[in-house]
């Protein structure tokens, strides 16, 4: 898989990263309240070209403890960039809300790929291991504490305080992530107009977020590649 290709699925898969834990948030079952599901579409330079949908799934206990977990279903194709079918699990620490596990099951150009990401957030430390893939495991050394990209837009922290002046400094298993609150905008989506927050991020890609101010769930995420725009979309906002 290419340098760009790994860089695409970094944002399309999924997309908390941050020094801040989640326990000052809303839960995630409150956010979920009635909706069966929160959708997006996909799209490259103006092309309808995917889609992303998240489920919760409810509480469980696993054998590193009790957790929430998120379902996500993507569909994706760009052109010859990328072809992708997505499944994936992620379990989120249901009191901190860090990842602790993420299974993932990818179609990619026709080439299935199984992987599961183990995080140990006392050691800093994250284990990837992979079937249908020369490299079976690898481990990840990152600043405490991890998250992970599939929680980071969509469970934006209610807890923190956004200002406009100042970075936020986040960490990812490969990365390390900035976010800064560019100011309120009213954005206009599904044929209304929604009050929200713009931020900027400086991470793999410059990338511009739109949450909705009132549950801070993302509403619209850009960013460019050397190949064009692409531009995810909430889908039945009301």
């Amino acid at each position: 898989m290419t340098v760009r290709l790994k860089i695409l699925l970094l944002f399309l898969v999924g997309f908390s990263l941050s020094t801040f834990s989640f326990s000052s948030a809303e839960s995630i079952e409150k956010r979920f309240k009635n909706k069966e599901k929160l959708a997006y579409k996909i799209y490259f330079n103006g092309v309808p070209s995917g889609k992303i949908e998240w489920r919760y799934l409810g509480r469980q206990k696993i054998k590193e403890g009790e957790v929430e977990v998120i379902y996500l279903v993507a569909d994706t194709k760009i052109l010859e960039l990328l072809n992708l079918t997505s499944r994936e699990k992620v379990f989120l620490d249901s009191k901190t809300y860090l990842p602790l596990r993420v299974e993932r099951n990818l179609v990619v150009f026709g080439k299935k790929e199984l992987i599961t990401e183990s995080y140990d957030q006392v050691a800093g430390k994250v284990s990837i291991k992979k079937k249908n893939s020369k490299v079976t495991e690898e481990v990840l050394v990152q600043d405490k504490p991890i998250h992970n990209i599939l929680d980071l837009l969509y469970f934006f922290p209610q807890g923190i305080e956004l200002k406009p002046d100042g970075w936020m400094e986040f960490n990812l298993p490969t990365q390390k992530v900035k976010i800064k609150l560019a100011g309120e905008r009213s954005l206009k989506t599904n044929g209304s107009s929604k009050d929200t927050y713009l931020l900027i991020g400086r991470g793999a890609r410059r990338f511009n977020l739109w949450l909705d101010k009132e549950k801070r769930l993302p509403l619209r995420l850009e960013f460019i590649t050397l190949a064009g725009k692409i531009t995810i979309k909430r889908l039945h906002v009301k």
